[in-house]
C-alpha cells in the first residue's frame, strides 16, 4: 500500500523520509553551482537550527532555507538560467507571471509538494528548496526603517491576497478590499517588480547590515550586522558540508532565543502541512 498524507498534516515515516531526501538532491546541486561560481549562500532559518542542534534536518521539518546576498541571488539567477540541472526549475518572479513571492524556490520537475495555502494559481508545485535575498540596510532601528519593513509587508499581503482572491475575499479587510479591487487590473508581474525594487532601495553594498524581507519571521529580527554573516564558516547537514553564517550561535538566539538547543513542545513540532505529495511519477 502506497505512503499518503495523514490527515493533511503529518506524512508517513516512509514518505517524510523519500521528501527530505529529494529536498536534500535539490540543496547539493545548488550549493555545487554557488561554489563552482564562488557565490555565496548560507543554511539559515530552521535548516541551519536543525544542522546545529540534529545534524541535519529538524526530525519533523520539511523543508529546506538557505540565503544568499542580493548580488549573489541575482547572479544565481543568470547562471542558473543554463547550468541548473534539467531536473529543477527556478520558480520566481521571472520565470511565472503569477508568482508572487519575493524568494526563489528551487523545484523538482515531475513532482509535487502542495501546501494548503499554496495559490491555485501557481502551476508548478514541484518539491523545493527555497532561497531568501539577503538585501542590504543602513539601520536596524528608526522610522524610514520600520516604514520600509511595514509597507513591504502590506505589499506582499496584497499580492498575496490579489491571486488567492477567490478564496479570501471573505476574510479581507474593507480596506484590503478596496485596494484590491484598485489593482486588479494591474499584472502580477508589475507588483512583483514594485515588491522586489522596494526590497532593494535605500542602500549598497557598503551599508553595514543584512535585512530578510521574505522571511515569516519578521523584518526586526531578520536585521542583523552583515558581520554576523561575514567569513561563512561550514557545517554537516545530512552528512555533506555547507556553509552556515560566521556567527551562527547569535544569529540562532537571535530568531530561537537562547534555548534554541532545546526541543520545543510536541505542540509546536509541525510541518507545512501539504494536501498532496507527488515523488517521481507516482501520485502518493
Amino acid at each position: 500500500m502506497p505512503n499518503k498524507v495523514n490527515n493533511g498534516d503529518h506524512l508517513t515515516t516512509g514518505l517524510f523520509e523519500q521528501l527530505k531526501q529529494v529536498e536534500l538532491s535539490i540543496l547539493l546541486d545548488v550549493a555545487t553551482l554557488c561554489e563552482k561560481h564562488n557565490l555565496t549562500y548560507y543554511l539559515i532559518g530552521g535548516t541551519l537550527l536543525g544542522a546545529i542542534r540534529h545534524d541535519g534536518f529538524i526530525p519533523w521539518d520539511d523543508d529546506i532555507d538557505i540565503a544568499m546576498p542580493r548580488k549573489d541571488f541575482e547572479a544565481f539567477q543568470k547562471i542558473a538560467k543554463t547550468e541548473l540541472p534539467e531536473s529543477l526549475f527556478l520558480h520566481y518572479g521571472t520565470t511565472d507571471a503569477e508568482y508572487y513571492l519575493p524568494i526563489i524556490k528551487i523545484r523538482k520537475n515531475g513532482t509535487i509538494f502542495e501546501e494548503e495555502s499554496a495559490s491555485p494559481s501557481i502551476k508548478h508545485k514541484g518539491i523545493f528548496i527555497d532561497i531568501f535575498p539577503l538585501d542590504n540596510a543602513k539601520k536596524n532601528s528608526g522610522f524610514l526603517f520600520h516604514m520600509k519593513g511595514r509597507l513591504l509587508k502590506q505589499l506582499k499581503s496584497l499580492l498575496f491576497l490579489k491571486i488567492n482572491e477567490k478564496t479570501t475575499l471573505h476574510q479581507i479587510v474593507p480596506w484590503k478590499k478596496a485596494v484590491l479591487k484598485l489593482i486588479k487590473p494591474v499584472p502580477t508581474s508589475f507588483l512583483f517588480r514594485v515588491l522586489t525594487n522596494y526590497m532593494q532601495s535605500g542602500a549598497d553594498d557598503s551599508a553595514p547590515y543584512y535585512v530578510n524581507h521574505g522571511s515569516q519571521y519578521g523584518y526586526k529580527k531578520q536585521t542583523m550586522p552583515k558581520t554576523m554573516y561575514d567569513t561563512a564558516a561550514t557545517t554537516v547537514f545530512e552528512g555533506h558540508n555547507f556553509r552556515i553564517p560566521a556567527q551562527t550561535e547569535q544569529l540562532l538566539e537571535r530568531i530561537y532565543g537562547k534555548k534554541y538547543m532545546e526541543l520545543p513542545p510536541v505542540e509546536k513540532r509541525i510541518t507545512h502541512k501539504p494536501k498532496r505529495i507527488q515523488l517521481k511519477e507516482e501520485i502518493i
